[in-house]
C-alpha cells in the first residue's frame, strides 16, 4: 500500500500554529548520536531529510491551533501540572526499537506505561481548564520519536531493508520536562517556540 504523504495526511494544521506539549531531547547527546547512527539508514527518495536532533520530539498532546486557546488558558493548564507533576518520579526510558508507521520511521520508547499516565494527567488537566465541550479529542497515545517523515511512496520494503542493513543498539534517555510549545510544520519536520516548561521530577 503507498504511503502517504505525512504532512499532506496530517493537513489539520497545515500552515498554521499550534498548542503543543512535547517531550525534547536537545539535552540527550546519547539520542543524538543513535539518530546519527540512523541517517545514512533513512537516506531515501520516498523520505523527507531526517528530523536535525534539535527538533526530534516525542508529543505528548497537541491541543490544537493557537486561535482556539488563549495563552493565559494554556498558561493556566502549565500551572496546574506543574504542581501536579513536581513530585512524579520517572523512570529512565529506553529508545531504539524502529517500525514504519504510515511510512513515517519512528523509534520506539519505553515502557509506555509511565507516558500513558503522563498522557492522561495533560488530558484530564486541560480538559478542567477549558471545559469538555473543549477540548479536542486526542489520537491513541503511543510513546514514539520520528527520525523522518514520508513523502508519498510504494518502497517500503526498500526502506525496510534499508533499515534492517545494520544493528544499532537501543540507548537509555532520561525525561526531566515537558515544555508547552507554539509549534508549526516547516519543510520535512516540525519547528517550536518553547512558552512555558514543566518539570517532571526528579529520576532515580
Amino acid at each position: 500500500m503507498m504511503a502517504q504523504d505525512h504532512f499532506q495526511k496530517h493537513d489539520t494544521f497545515q500552515g498554521k500554529v499550534d498548542w503543543n506539549f512535547n517531550l525534547i531531547f536537545d539535552d540527550q547527546p546519547q539520542v543524538a548520536e543513535l539518530t546519527k547512527e540512523f541517517g545514512q539508514l533513512i537516506d531515501h527518495p520516498g523520505l523527507y531529510p531526517p528530523v536535525p536532533t534539535k527538533w526530534l520530539h516525542a508529543t505528548v498532546l497537541r491541543a490544537g491551533v493557537v486561535s482556539e486557546f488563549t495563552e493565559e488558558e494554556m498558561l493556566a493548564v502549565v500551572m496546574l501540572l506543574k504542581s501536579s507533576l513536581s513530585e512524579v518520579e520517572f523512570p529512565e526510558f529506553m529508545l531504539g526499537h524502529w517500525w514504519l508507521w504510515g511510512g513515517n520511521v519512528v523509534l520506539h520508547i519505553a515502557p509506555e506505561d509511565p507516558l500513558q499516565k503522563l498522557f492522561s494527567l495533560v488530558v484530564k488537566t486541560m480538559e478542567s481548564v477549558v471545559g469538555k465541550d473543549r477540548m479536542p479529542t486526542p489520537d491513541k497515545f503511543i510513546p514514539h520519536i520520528t527520525l523522518a517523515y514520508c513523502r508519498a511512496y510504494n518502497e517500503e520494503l526498500e526502506v525496510y531493508k534499508q533499515l534492517s542493513a545494520k544493528l544499532i543498539r537501543p540507548v537509555s534517555f532520561k525525561v526531566t520536562s515537558m515544555p508547552l510549545i507554539k509549534q508549526s510544520a516547516v519543510y520535512g519536520h516540525y519547528e517550536w517556540e518553547v512558552i512555558d516548561n514543566i518539570p517532571l521530577g526528579k529520576i532515580d
